[in-house]
């Protein structure tokens, strides 16, 4: 108590522009105390808080790039399911029978005559199913190529596989060869028809 005593009768001795420079610098002091405890932590944390809003910032940004992109990916998606569906009704059924196929063909006044059509076993792919027929045609060489055009133009997946064309000739009453008749051929000939696996 003593010691604040003689304070504040050295105080009261001090010249007025003492007391107000020792009141200024009393202050300046305090005010440096207040600002590293107080404002500078104020002003670390306001900037940390900044740098997290640009970055949030920066984020909604991507985030709206993305939400762009991604309507647009749904639309592309959309269109190319569009598309694959459009290809997939073209596809074959696989429910289509080949030698109703081949009979409709032959029967279309295409000048081939059906000897026979045989189906063999079904054979189990990864991706489809192959149906092999053995199938005897007779008729004119020319037929017979407009016969395979048609086959091919069938709205069913067919493959040719090995053919074998043996010339005959036409003979009259007696058992004679005639030149004049148009040479026939017979055709044996292996079909394999596929399924695709969906």
């Amino acid at each position: 108590m003593e010691y604040l005593m003689s304070l504040y009768e050295k105080w009261g001795q001090l010249a007025r522009w003492q007391k107000w420079l020792i009141i200024l610098l009393v202050g300046i002091l305090l005010f440096f105390i207040l600002y590293y405890i107080r404002i500078l932590p104020l002003k670390q944390e306001l900037n940390e808080k900044k740098q997290k809003a640009e970055q949030l910032r920066l984020t909604v940004s991507r985030l709206k790039i993305v939400e762009k992109r991604k309507k647009e990916l749904v639309r592309k998606i959309k269109e190319l399911n569009r598309e694959i569906e459009e290809i997939e009704n073209k596809l074959p059924t696989g429910r289509e029978e080949v030698s109703q196929i081949i009979k409709s063909i032959t029967d279309a006044d295409s000048g081939m005559t059906i000897k026979f059509i045989k189906k063999e076993g079904q054979r189990n792919e990864r991706y489809y199913i192959a149906y092999p027929y053995k199938v005897e045609l007779s008729g004119t060489y020319p037929a017979f190529i407009k016969w395979c055009e048609r086959l091919a133009s069938a709205n069913r997946i067919i493959n040719f596989g090995d053919i074998k064309i043996t010339s005959t000739h036409s003979t009259n009453r007696r058992g004679k060869r005639e030149e004049n008749l148009k040479a026939t051929i017979l055709v044996n000939m292996e079909i394999e028809a596929f399924t695709l696996k969906r």
